[in-house]
């Protein structure tokens, strides 16, 4: 054993202390849970009132066991706690469980006893899962152990399980069974006072009783340290999480396009997905996906045959593989011949293969051995409905069998027969993912070809530019003792050119006279724009005019847009005019930077100009980004067609793009004082020598 961790999920004796002799307390049904599991170390109840705890020897104190305790389980009332923990400490236990509530999450009063709580396990060098959790599972043969109070009897599998919630890691464990899901090993974090699901994770990353992770997140105490560990996990073996709160509000008001769309879920998504997590919706998903990792093989690609004896659902085992990015491509003339001995004539024998009800387990055996050793197929989806005549465990046997040594991808659905999933791991222990619905198969093989993909996805280069780092410096001094406010344009200029990043070309004026005077210099046509402070969203106030090919033109622009502000009481935010070259066609996007308070900061790309928030086509990523990842921000949006060249137009120049990110990413990296940054639009041609910055705003 090489770390505490494993005194906790591999403990050879256990002390809960606390332990009552009432049938209906918590720490009784633990208790119990261990003995009917069948835990294999010693248990010793610490109660100072009772002689004896289910027929075992009760002691007044866990400093009178002799015996060494790998882990200890406090189950007292809270005020009893840090007793506890100082004679764990004395007792050198260095693996200590929590269950007991009323700390942090009961409030402030709770809080500081939960810091010195914190306090005492530094002092005695102990590690702490909880307080207020729900207790820990492992089912490996060697150790068998449910130390939990819950109600439930966990399968073995292959499954890691961590829970911020009590109640639903409850519910879990009471269904495991009949919905086949195969814990290796369960944790409830509680109130993360110690150990975190960060904790776990990097115990579970080599731990290989631990074939797929699972987690139930409701927040991050460091969304990069989660990021970075999640990373190199994912690379060797999968995660699955669920995140709550997909539908709170913004990580805060922002005035600029790219804060407006960074909602905290925008933020959780991005990091994620960075990490290679598999994100989902639901529990039943989480687990759906869980179950084809732990037991079915990686399908090495995204093409799926689809075997059942009824039509309808074929068509929506179809229907979701195209949903999913999947394809159902034709079987080959070799394997129709075979299947056409064994099936009812009037069988389907292309893909979907529907070989009627009539088909009995010889039939659905050979059936499925047959096509999956197609060499135009990854991954089968066996679909058996309530047959009319035939036993079903005995069909679902019998397809397990056939499957069993092939190195392919196998899924089998039960339709409206849950009565049949607990008896087939009876006869069947090693038997293919089973699932109610077709859809759900067809989602678990897509999710596993995206992690696939995510496996062998080159890692990327974390590209540095030659910028002008002392000039940003110099820029910034101006700025030194101001916050939340915008630079002003020429500073915005200064600090994109020194990054090489192509802002357009301004002129200004202070007022209608001062641009009359410089009308006559201009090379038209040109854009006029209301500068001020204040004047964020220009096109809001009708700031912006368009296409202006002379100086009759331009005056006659500036005075609408001074009409247009003194119509909405807005005058006084224009505090000069911006003049520049009207760049007509290309594609404009959006380029952004925005810092999230635990996230940092993080880049935003996405189809730009007026409408940004109203198309809502962007993606976001934490910086830096490397090379592979700025690819995949511009390959990704839903627009990319329009890059790409639509309807007859040239595309863009992709790579410019790319390195345009890459160039934003050092320049945020750089310099952590600029919370928001917007290029919007920054518009991209065919050609590099083309593109050019709009619009920008930087804000301290």
């Amino acid at each position: 054993m090489t770390s505490v961790l494993d005194k906790a999920f591999y403990p050879a004796s256990i002390a809960v202390i606390g332990a009552s002799v009432k049938k209906t307390s918590l720490s009784y049904q633990l208790i119990s849970n261990l003995i009917s599991f069948g835990y294999t170390g010693s248990i010793y109840p610490v109660n100072p009132n009772a002689s004896a705890v289910h027929s075992m020897p009760a002691y007044k104190s866990v400093i009178n066991i002799k015996e060494k305790i790998d882990l200890a389980v406090i189950m007292l009332p809270k005020d009893l706690v840090f007793n506890a923990i100082d004679e764990c400490g004395s007792k050198k236990i260095s693996a200590v469980m929590v269950i007991t509530a009323g700390f942090k999450e009961t409030g402030k009063e709770g809080a500081q006893r939960e810091i010195e709580l914190v306090k005492r396990i530094r002092k005695h060098n102990i590690r702490l899962v909880g307080p207020n959790c729900m207790g820990l599972i492992n089912t490996h043969p060697e150790i068998k152990m449910n130390c939990t109070f819950v109600q439930g009897t966990p399968i073995p599998g292959g499954i890691g399980f961590i829970s911020q919630s009590g109640a639903l890691g409850a519910a879990v464990l009471r269904t495991v069974q009949q919905n086949d899901i195969g814990l290796s090993q369960f944790v409830s974090v509680g109130n993360i006072a110690d150990i975190s699901s960060n904790t776990i994770l990097e115990y579970w990353w080599h731990n290989n009783d631990i074939k797929v992770i699972t987690l139930y997140l409701e927040s991050f105490g460091s969304p990069r340290q989660f990021m970075a560990l999640t990373r190199e996990i994912t690379k060797t073996k999968p995660i699955i999480a669920i995140k709550s709160a997909r539908t709170s509000a913004g990580i805060k008001a922002a005035s600029s396009h790219t804060g407006a769309l960074a909602s905290s879920d925008v933020v959780v998504d991005a990091f994620l997905e960075q990490g290679g997590v598999i994100r989902v919706n639901t529990t039943e998903e989480m687990f759906d996906i869980a179950r084809a990792f732990d037991k079915a093989n990686l399908p090495k690609d995204n093409r799926v045959a689809i075997l059942t004896n009824a039509g309808g659902p074929a068509i929506l085992a179809v229907d979701e593989c195209e949903n999913q990015g999947l394809t159902v491509p034709e079987l080959s003339s070799k394997t129709r011949l075979k299947l056409k001995k064994i099936v009812a004539p009037d069988g389907a024998l292309r893909n979907p293969v529907d070989i009627l009800p009539s088909a009995n387990a010889d039939v659905y055996a050979k059936s499925a051995k047959i096509i999956i050793e197609d060499e135009n197929i990854d991954s089968l989806i066996v679909v058996v409905g309530p047959p009319l005549m035939f036993d079903t465990l005995e069909i679902a046997n019998s397809i397990c069998r056939a499957v069993k040594d092939s190195s392919k991808t196998v899924m089998l659905v039960l339709m409206s027969q849950d009565d049949i999933i607990p008896k087939l791991k009876i006869v069947s222990p090693n038997h293919p993912p089973l699932y109610r619905f077709p859809e759900n198969a067809a989602r678990a093989i897509s999710k596993m070809v995206m992690y696939k993909k995510w496996k062998e996805k080159p890692t990327g280069k974390y590209i540095h530019f030659n910028t002008d780092q002392n000039k940003v410096k110099y820029i910034l001094k101006k700025y030194k003792k101001k916050t939340g406010i915008y630079m002003n344009s020429d500073d915005v200029s200064g600090v994109l050119n020194a990054y090489g990043l192509p802002i357009i070309n301004s002129v200004y004026a202070k007022d209608t006279f001062d641009l009359i005077q410089i009308s006559d210099k201009i090379k038209y046509p040109v854009v006029l724009k209301a500068v001020g402070n204040k004047l964020i969203h220009k096109s809001d106030f009708g700031g912006v005019e368009v296409d202006i090919h002379n100086s009759d033109e331009l005056i006659k622009a500036a005075d609408r847009i001074t009409g247009k502000l003194k119509a909405q009481q807005a005058e006084h935010l224009l505090e000069s005019f911006m003049i520049q070259p009207y760049i007509k066609g290309g594609v404009e996007t959006i380029l952004g930077i925005t810092n999230d308070s635990k996230a940092g900061s993080m880049i935003m790309f996405g189809l730009g100009g007026i409408f940004v928030e109203i198309f809502n086509d962007v993606n976001f990523k934490l910086t830096p980004i490397s090379s592979t990842e700025a690819r995949e921000m511009v390959c990704s949006i839903k627009s990319i067609q329009l890059l790409r060249g639509a309807r007859g137009k040239k595309p863009v120049d992709m790579e410019y793009i790319i390195e345009s990110l890459l160039r934003l990413s050092q320049l945020s990296n750089d310099f952590p004082e600029f919370k928001e940054i917007d290029l919007n639009p920054f518009v991209f041609f065919n050609k590099k020598e083309k593109c050019r910055i709009l619009d920008a705003r930087i804000r301290i």
